[in-house]
């Protein structure tokens, strides 16, 4: 979370205004713990004062739930965390225990679901803490005002180094996701993509959603002849770093309940870094 002060305050009374949902308590144990910059060097004292122009962060607490994943915001209506590969985000009908959701509940009285993410993909996740909060969060996501980019690595060239894929997405009774051209036959989905790197054998990939659809990114990477590496699921041949070369590196959106914009980051997995 980030906030440009266009004024001169203390750190204190900048925090009052980037975060007034949270108690004064929790503002000074920020700061205590280390959380708090401006212009990325770390500030342990309240009273520093915030000049114009200059940029107060908030960092990921220090907090692990269960050792398995880090929250990265959290207030009395949402918490945003970063989801490791290989959790489930919601229970199924084989796992019911082992989900970001189930761990959440245990920390907090109620936790709503508002989007999820595939088992294998990793990246930055956001639930509701009130019912308010999931109601008006619902419509942000129904109204595609909430902004999700994802780092992916696909097998191959991408001929083209910007674009858009479109289609219709619709669930087989073997829960495998297909892509059809024709309106009235799925779900419509809306993928736009960015090239932003090559190796001899992968291209790394920004992904903006602008529907979020289930397994949208993997499905439309293998309608194009360039699956996601790592994904046997929808074709690939690849598993170069042994998971799914997929991200949610970013989370854009305005807070439910006091409209400040929050935006979440990721960084990439160190070993998506890779160049074979």
């Amino acid at each position: 979370m980030k906030y440009l002060a266009t004024n001169t305050l203390s750190l204190f009374e900048t925090l009052v205004k980037l975060a007034p949902e949270s108690s004064k308590t929790t503002l000074r144990s920020w700061i205590k713990e280390g959380r708090i910059t401006i212009n990325g060097d770390i500030v342990k004292k309240g009273s520093c004062l915030v000049r114009p122009g200059q940029t107060v962060a908030l960092g990921a607490k220090k907090c692990n739930i269960k050792g398995l994943f880090q929250i990265l915001f959290e207030d009395s209506h949402i918490v945003v965390i970063d989801k490791p590969s290989g959790l489930l985000s919601v229970a199924t009908a084989n796992e019911r225990e082992r989900t970001v959701h189930s761990f959440l509940k245990e920390r907090y009285r109620k936790v709503y679901v508002v989007h999820r993410l595939d088992r294998d993909t990793s990246g930055v996740m956001l639930f509701a803490l009130s019912e308010e909060a999931y109601d008006r969060l619902d419509t942000l996501f129904e109204k595609h005002e909430i902004k999700r980019s994802y780092t992916g690595i696909v097998e191959g060239k991408l001929e083209a180094s910007s674009g858009k894929w479109e289609s219709y997405l619709y669930e087989d009774e073997q829960y495998l996701v297909h892509s059809s051209p024709i309106a009235g036959q799925g779900k419509r989905a809306i993928t736009h993509f960015e090239v932003k790197n090559f190796s001899q054998m992968f291209s790394f990939v920004l992904f903006t959603l602008e529907t979020g659809k289930k397994n949208q990114i993997r499905v439309h990477c293998q309608d194009a002849g360039h699956p996601i590496a790592g994904d046997k699921k929808y074709g690939a041949i690849t598993d170069p770093i042994k998971r799914l070369c997929l991200h949610a590196h970013l989370l854009s959106f305005l807070h439910p309940i006091t409209q400040k914009p929050l935006t979440f980051i990721s960084p990439p997995p160190r070993e998506f870094d890779f160049r074979n």
